[in-house]
């Protein structure tokens, strides 16, 4: 029996030391691999004169813009991502380096190129190019276009009004308001359309205008909320005047966006326009430089409206 034990003891004792050594064996790869991968991307970097950060390289904006030069608006930076996830996919055993160019041309387009850097040569091609934004007002009785890189500029300003702690508070509200009410197309238009909450609140302009009041009474950063509407525009919007001085211009039912889907259903997600929540009464009369497509003159909108005045609610 004694021997037996020993016999079992020494078995238990050699499959120990065998698991230790396969252990140590496997660490010792792990490490090799480490080491071997670091080689290969430092030989990829000699590749390249300039390391870009992530594997991308950004230019300065050859256009004059208000924003800074090194600005890159969110849906560039996604459509990079794309493309290098696309190219790596394709491409797992010589992964590329990747440069891109985002530029504004003259009619303020925006565009993207990009080169595809491989061991063996690159690809340089242009990947997309977003051109001016199409809209109207109105239920189509005023329709206009935006300049892409107008576009741009509001919504990096929009962006940098958010680094303003009172700013995102009051923005909270008015997003809570343009997430609980949707517009109601039928009362406006007499247009049949669905949502996809059956319950939700339902408002036209001035419903959306009285219920961004009602949000910011007793609120503890704003001073005075104004009511103002327009015959001429058939709207109805708010001034906000902050405790600290400063007036903000908020259109709520834009901000919301208030578009209809391709099933019937009116969009319930707000797309937060920056042009109708800003500081910036210029930008907020002209939606941020819109061009009136009849006439090919600067929008005119809210108090551009001459019968613009304050209401009662």
């Amino acid at each position: 029996m004694i021997y037996i034990l020993l016999l079992m003891a020494t078995i238990i004792g050699f499959a120990s030391i065998l698991a230790v050594r396969k252990h140590r064996d496997e660490i010792k790869k792990i490490e090799q691999e480490k080491l071997r991968q670091k080689r290969r991307d430092a030989e990829r970097r000699k590749q390249v004169k300039e390391k870009p950060k992530a594997n991308l390289s950004f230019p300065k904006v050859v256009v004059d813009t208000k924003t800074p030069e090194d600005y890159i608006p969110r849906y560039i930076i996604e459509e990079i991502e794309n493309l290098k996830k696309e190219y790596t996919l394709k491409n797992s055993e010589n992964i590329p380096d990747f440069q891109c160019k985002f530029i504004y041309n003259k009619k303020g387009e925006a565009y993207l190129e990009f080169t595809a850097n491989f061991k063996n040569g690159s690809i340089t091609k242009r990947s997309c190019t977003w051109g001016a934004t199409e809209g109207s007002i109105g239920n189509g009785k005023t329709k206009y276009t935006l300049k892409k890189k107008l576009a741009d500029e509001s919504q990096y300003r929009m962006d940098q009004r958010r680094n303003d702690p009172v700013f995102v508070e009051i923005e909270k509200v008015v997003l809570q308001v343009a997430k609980e009410y949707q517009y109601d197309f039928e009362d406006a238009y007499g247009k049949v359309v669905k949502y996809r909450n059956p319950n939700i609140k339902k408002a036209v302009c001035g419903g959306y205008s009285n219920a961004v009041a009602e949000a910011f009474e007793n609120h503890p950063l704003v001073y005075k909320i104004e009511n103002w509407s327009s015959k001429r525009g058939n709207h109805a919007w708010n001034v906000i005047i902050l405790k600290d001085g400063r007036k903000l211009y908020c259109d709520a039912t834009w901000y919301q966006g208030n578009s209809i889907d391709d099933e019937g259903y009116v969009v319930d997600i707000p797309v937060q326009n920056p042009v109708d929540l800003t500081f910036d009464i210029d930008e907020f009369n002209s939606l941020g430089g819109a061009i009136n497509t009849a006439t090919g003159k600067l929008l005119a909108v809210h108090f551009a409206w001459n019968d613009a005045k304050l209401r009662d609610r």
